[in-house]
């Protein structure tokens, strides 16, 4: 997380987060905690309390594109690398439920080769397309090995996932796993359950970062040592989706895109 005087931002991965750690450390006052760390890694009580509350938020075509590319890149550094490319059945691992005996056994039967081949080659779609297939398709969800394995509904997206579990506490978030209430229920729940007051989006990253400062009165600063991001402007992700991906990514992360007004037309961003 980084942490201000006034202000705290969540960090999402694969949000352009990275740069705004690099640049906002620099600055005297604000802390830079773990990466990727969560609000109740901290004193969340205190943090509430201030003024801005700020998370990060890209389009989930992008997403998706940049997620399996950092990996590729990254391998074993990219803990959902790590989580599909081994098998998860430590006990802490397990959550007690219908959906754990299928769990067990999918973990067991998965060919980690084939899915490491997923991640071998960063320029190949077809690689792109079977990542895709991995995290949406239903048939592969508990190859993923984390708790997102053991959510009970079809209609929900791993960006999604993630975005409640940076955005609202635990409690809220177990209601992912409750079959007796219906999806829509659980999305109106947990929206209204949101922390964050401010965002800022991937795709016009470092404008929201200068407005933010601007409007409270904090220095913009040059660092020779920080380029300005650099996340957004590059759409290579169009030339590796297609139709059919863009249709799924599209109905897992239905939320979002509404939420936020994200064009449908992947092409068209």
């Amino acid at each position: 997380m980084i942490i201000g005087k006034n202000f705290f931002i969540t960090e999402m991965p694969k949000t352009g987060t990275s740069f705004l750690r690099s640049y906002l450390e620099k600055y005297p006052g604000i802390t830079v905690t773990k990466h990727h760390d969560f609000i109740t890694d901290h004193n969340d009580i205190e943090l509430i309390k201030k003024k801005y509350k700020i998370s990060t938020i890209r389009s989930p075509y992008s997403w998706y594109y940049s997620m399996w590319k950092w990996s590729c890149l990254k391998q074993k550094e990219s803990p959902l690398f790590s989580d599909l490319t081994s098998y998860r059945l430590k006990l802490k691992r397990l959550r007690i439920s219908r959906e754990t005996p299928m769990y067990i056994f999918d973990q067991i039967k998965k060919n980690i080769n084939r899915i490491k081949q997923c991640f071998s080659d960063v320029n190949s779609k077809s690689n792109f397309k079977e990542f895709i297939k991995l995290l949406l398709y239903d048939d592969f969800k508990n190859y993923i090995g984390s708790n997102f394995s053991f959510t009970v509904d079809k209609q929900l997206g791993y960006m999604t996932w993630l975005f409640f579990g940076f955005n609202t506490n635990d409690n809220n978030r177990n209601i992912f796993y409750n079959r007796k209430i219906k999806f829509n229920e659980k999305i109106q729940t947990l929206d209204s359950k949101i922390f964050i007051n401010k965002y800022f989006h991937t795709e016009t990253l470092n404008q929201h970062l200068l407005n933010f400062l601007s409007k409270n009165n904090i220095e913009i600063k040059k660092f020779e040592s920080v380029d300005m991001n650099k996340t957004a402007e590059t759409k290579e992700y169009i030339n590796y989706l297609d139709q059919d991906d863009a249709d799924i990514i599209y109905d897992k992360e239905k939320y979002l895109f509404e939420k936020f007004n994200f064009n449908k037309d992947y092409k068209n961003l």
